[in-house]
C-alpha cells in the first residue's frame, strides 16, 4: 500500500524491518520536539536495539506502522496496534502520530490518519479505534475530531514531565464505515440531516462562511484558525456539508462560540438550534467550572443563543472588536 499526496509532494507506505533506523530516529525526534505526547523519553528510545525496533514496526495481524516520505526521507509516522486478547481484539489503538516540525502544514498528518483508517478497514472484526492525546494539544485534537474521533474520557496526570503532571484526553472512533472512503458516522436527526463531530477543511469552511453571509476569511486565516479548534460540528445533507459551528479558546478559562452557519437554502428548519445543542452539550460535559464562554450575536440570532443560556453582557460590559483589513 502506497498513498500519494495530490501534488506528489509526499508518499505514505507501510514500514518494515528495513526502516528500523529511520523509525528510531524519528521517534527520538518526537520525544524531543513533543515530549508531552510521548511516554518514553529520547534516551529510552535511543537505547533500544535494532531487533526491538524491528519488532515494533514489522507489519502483521496485530500492528501496522505507516511512514510518510518526502524525497526519500521519513518525515512522519503513525501506528495502528490491535489488542491480541480474544475479548478485546475488536479494539485497536492509534499511537505515535508525529510529523517533523519542518514538514508540518503540508497535509502529512491528515494523510497518515487516512492511511491508518484504510489499514483498519482491512482488519476483519475490528470495531473500534482509540487514542490518547495531550489535553492541551488543540491542533492534534482538532485533527482527530476531523476523522470522527470523540472524547470519551480524561486521565488526570497521565504523564509526568519536568515535575509537572499532564492530563491526557481519551478519544474513540467506532469503525462503522464499510469502506475506507466512507465518512465518519453522523448523528441523525428526525429528517435527512446529520451532525458529525468534525472540523471542516479549509475550502468547506470558507465556502460556508461566504455563502451563509458571514465575513469572508483568507485561506491563511482559515488554515491557522481551524488548527486551534477545540470542538466543532458539521451539518450534512445528501452528502453535502450545509452548516457548521465551532468552539475555540484557551482550554481552561476562556472560550468563544464561532462560525454558526447554515446555508440559506436550509435555514428556517431549526438546524442552527441543532448545532448549538451539540456545542452546549460539549460545554456541559467537558469545560471546567468557572469557564467563561462568549459569542457575538448578530441581529435576531440572539434569540437562538438565549435558548442555550447566553445572556447579554451590557450594560455591565460592552463587546468590542477589531477587524484587521
Amino acid at each position: 500500500m502506497t498513498t500519494f499526496d495530490a501534488n506528489g509532494e509526499w508518499t505514505i507506505r507501510l514500514l518494515d524491518a528495513a526502516d528500523a533506523d529511520a523509525y528510531q530516529a524519528i521517534r527520538v525526534a518526537a520525544a524531543i520536539h513533543d515530549p508531552a505526547s510521548i511516554h518514553a523519553d529520547a534516551a529510552e528510545i535511543a537505547a533500544l536495539d535494532s531487533e526491538a525496533i524491528q519488532r515494533q514496526i514489522s507489519p502483521g495481524d496485530a500492528q501496522r506502522v505507516l511512514g510518510a516520505f518526502i524525497a526519500g526521507e521519513l518525515v512522519g509516522v503513525a501506528a495502528l496496534r490491535r489488542n491480541v486478547l480474544a475479548r478485546t481484539r475488536h479494539r485497536a489503538t492509534v499511537q505515535g502520530v508525529f510529523t517533523r516540525p519542518e514538514c508540518r502544514g503540508r497535509g502529512v498528518a491528515r494523510g497518515l490518519m487516512q492511511a491508518v483508517l484504510d489499514e483498519a478497514a482491512k482488519l476483519p472484526g475490528l470495531a473500534s479505534l482509540e487514542l490518547a492525546v495531550h489535553a492541551e494539544n488543540a491542533p492534534a485534537k482538532a485533527l482527530y475530531q476531523a476523522f470522527g474521533f470523540r472524547r470519551v474520557g480524561l486521565i488526570p496526570g497521565a504523564v509526568m514531565l519536568d515535575g509537572r503532571c499532564l492530563d491526557e484526553v481519551q478519544m474513540q472512533r467506532p469503525l462503522v464505515f464499510s469502506s475506507a472512503a466512507a465518512a465518519p458516522a453522523g448523528v441523525p436527526g428526525d429528517d435527512d440531516y446529520a451532525l458529525v463531530e468534525a472540523t471542516p477543511d479549509v475550502d468547506t469552511y470558507r465556502r460556508l462562511r461566504a455563502e451563509s453571509g458571514l465575513s469572508p476569511k483568507t485561506e491563511e486565516a482559515a488554515r491557522r484558525g481551524l488548527a486551534g479548534t477545540l470542538f466543532a460540528v458539521l451539518l450534512r445533507h445528501g452528502g453535502e456539508t450545509v452548516g457548521m459551528g465551532r468552539l475555540i479558546g484557551d482550554g481552561g478559562g476562556f472560550y468563544q462560540v464561532v462560525d454558526i452557519a447554515v446555508l440559506p437554502a436550509h435555514q428556517g428548519r431549526g438546524l442552527g438550534k441543532r448545532i448549538m445543542a451539540a456545542i452546549r452539550g460539549h460545554i456541559d460535559r467537558e469545560l471546567p467550572v468557572s469557564a467563561y464562554i462568549s459569542l457575538i450575536a448578530d441581529g435576531d440570532a440572539r434569540h437562538l443563543y438565549a435558548q442555550f443560556g447566553f445572556e447579554p453582557t451590557a450594560p455591565r460590559s460592552v463587546g468590542m472588536a477589531l477587524f484587521k483589513r
